[in-house]
């Protein structure tokens, strides 16, 4: 993409030192500068800017970033907002300037569809179905036209038909109303109700189409010059001033919880058209309001990715919510069925999210048994290291010690970090919280170029580092070779809408740890981070095969997996050999080195 070009040339052009300076005060130190960070109470300076790498990360919060993620949070600012701010200090002519143009045709495009899709809906014979599902929903005929609703029709082409000959294949491709095929383009959208997603002017972007039955239920517009759904809620356009007024948002899932809320006078009411909320949403968030109530039906409301979102929004300085109601309602159907209060009484009486969340383990595991009691606590123990926060923290093991009955003190070390080498510099941060480990090494030489992939790429793959860590591995994985790797890496993730991967990226290449010998670090940390791990899996899996053909009376198979288990221990046994010989015990060659040069063993 151009504009993919042009962040890149802003940021090479850019000065991060001269940038940062403007607001913080830095002092060199090293071969990067240091400061008290700007985004919370800095008592010890821990804020570092490295201008060559083109990066800043706190070390006591956890955020970092590049010059434009910089700006963006310490303007508010959007994206767009703050990359046309220094591509004009630059000098850099800016694709989003230069194709104005472009997005005008797409914004033509996107228009003329829903005009389309409003004309099915009121078809007396094609639009039947989808008018009655939206009338027994509560959506009259002044509702569809006040929310812009429409029908997608059947069949694989008839957007295609409709506008093709206007505008041409390639734009509806564009405007992601197609998709590409081995036999040409057709309609992405085929038997929906349709709901327009509308920028902050009230122009429609992208859609949003409910099917009837099947896979996917909903199914949103692709990411497009016009549409990113990670930087967009669905209903700002409505909920903007009222948000303003009362000073908090209403965050449900759907499309159609925000229509209901809306027509009951619930106008502060937005949508994050998923519960994976992303930094992106929380930061539009944070510019209009102080708090935000999450409304997620019950069961949503619990899962992974909401409680995510719930982190993402309280490390962004907001005041988190969780509105409950009994286990088969969600926001439209209570207001449906008891009108707009009941849903003002669920916002009144809405919990910390913290509280909602000890409330939700409590109902999953018996608190009262040894087994409901470690269930808690390891699925607690990333939500407590997920907050950044040290006063929520401390909140949140006293809450658990109640529930399981257990010292706080105790819980508190069972919650925070795991055992093992620790880095000097802060106690903030997705990982300066957590022990460094073997694939903190690996990731670290890598990010910071020490190391390429290409180096790896025989020994790694993204499938062997932890879940949360992938994005970032396959990023790599997907990297060109430069000296500023880390640069590349955040803006692929930052498009992804990954800004936790973010900081996680900015804090291994920054990190105070410096490597005495490079080739010995990698090949501690494979040993450690890939191919130990793979053995463990396979002795795990043996052990469970012995099992299974011991139960079964199976004794050559038995005999045979029994013969392969001691070969794998054999290996485990060579691997503790070789560590002993390097005169190591566990982890790689990077020493950790912070104030005081404190050095972790």
């Amino acid at each position: 993409m151009a504009l993919r070009q042009d962040v890149q040339a802003i940021k090479e052009r850019v000065d991060i030192i001269a940038l940062v300076s403007r607001y913080v005060t830095l002092a060199k130190s090293g071969s990067s500068h240091k400061g008290r960070c700007p985004f919370h109470k800095d008592d010890t300076p821990s804020f570092m800017v490295n201008g060559e790498k083109g990066l800043w990360h706190c070390f006591g919060c956890g955020e970092g970033g590049d010059a434009i993620g910089f700006l963006m949070k310490i303007e508010k600012l959007s994206f767009m907002e703050a990359a046309q701010r220094l591509a004009e200090e630059t000098g850099v002519s800016l694709t989003s300037s230069r194709e104005d143009g472009e997005r005008d045709a797409l914004r033509a495009v996107v228009a003329a569809a829903a005009e389309h899709f409003a004309a099915n809906l009121t078809d007396a014979r094609a639009g039947a179905r989808a008018r009655a599902y939206l009338e027994s929903r509560g959506f009259d005929e002044a509702a569809w036209k006040r929310y812009g609703l429409g029908y997608a029709l059947p069949g694989w082409d008839n957007v295609k038909r409709a506008l093709g000959a206007r505008f041409g294949a390639e734009r509806l491709l564009q405007a992601g109303l197609v998709v590409e095929g081995e036999k040409g383009t057709y309609d992405r959208f085929r038997d929906r109700t349709m709901f327009p997603i509308f920028d902050l002017s009230g122009r429609p972007i992208a859609f949003g189409g409910r099917a009837f039955e099947g896979e996917p239920k909903y199914l949103n517009s692709p990411t497009t010059t016009l549409f990113d759904k990670s930087r967009y809620l669905y209903g700002l356009h409505w909920a903007r001033d009222a948000m303003r007024a009362a000073g908090h948002a209403v965050l449900v899932e759907g499309y159609t919880d925000v229509l209901t809320l809306h027509q009951a006078g619930l106008t502060n009411v937005v949508g994050s058209m998923g519960t994976s909320l992303t930094q992106g949403q929380a930061d539009l968030l944070g510019r209009l309001v102080r708090e935000v109530v999450i409304a997620y039906d019950r069961d949503s409301a619990g899962g992974a990715g909401a409680v995510r979102g719930m982190q993402i929004l309280r490390n962004s300085g907001l005041d988190v919510r969780v509105a409950r109601y009994a286990e088969d309602e969600d926001p439209d159907s209570l207001v449906r069925k008891y009108g707009g209060g009941a849903m003002r009484d669920a916002v009144q009486d809405a919990v910390p999210f913290h509280q909602f969340y000890l409330d939700s383990l409590a109902a999953r595991h018996n608190p009262r048994t040894v087994a409901g009691k470690e269930a808690i606590l390891a699925e607690a123990r990333d939500f407590y290291r997920g907050v950044r926060s040290l006063p929520l923290q401390q909140e949140i093991a006293r809450g658990i010690a109640d529930l399981l009955d257990l010292p706080p003190e105790g819980v508190a070390r069972e919650l925070g970090p795991r055992r093992g080498r620790s880095v000097a510099g802060g106690d903030g941060g997705p990982s300066s919280r957590a022990s460094w480990g073997a694939e903190d090494d690996l990731l670290s030489l890598l990010l910071r170029g020490d190391v390429t992939w290409a180096r790896v790429a025989g020994t790694v793959t993204v499938d062997d580092f932890a879940p949360e860590h992938r994005p970032l591995a396959d990023a790599l994985a997907n990297a060109p070779e430069s000296p500023r790797i880390c640069d590349w890496v955040v803006e692929r993730l930052r498009e992804q809408g990954l800004e936790d991967l973010v900081e996680r990226a900015t804090y291994y290449a920054l990190a105070p740890v410096k490597f005495a010998d490079v080739d010995r670090a990698l090949e501690d940390a494979l040993e450690h981070a890939v191919r130990l791990p793979r053995l463990e899996r396979k002795l795990a899996e043996v052990g469970a095969a012995i099992r299974a053909a011991a139960e079964a009376g199976q004794w050559e198979e038995w005999a045979r997996l029994t013969r392969d288990q001691q070969a794998v221990a054999d290996e485990v046994a060579q691997a503790a050999v070789r560590d002993a010989r390097r005169g190591m015990h566990g982890r790689g060659q990077g020493e950790a080195q912070g104030e005081g040069e404190a050095k972790a063993g």
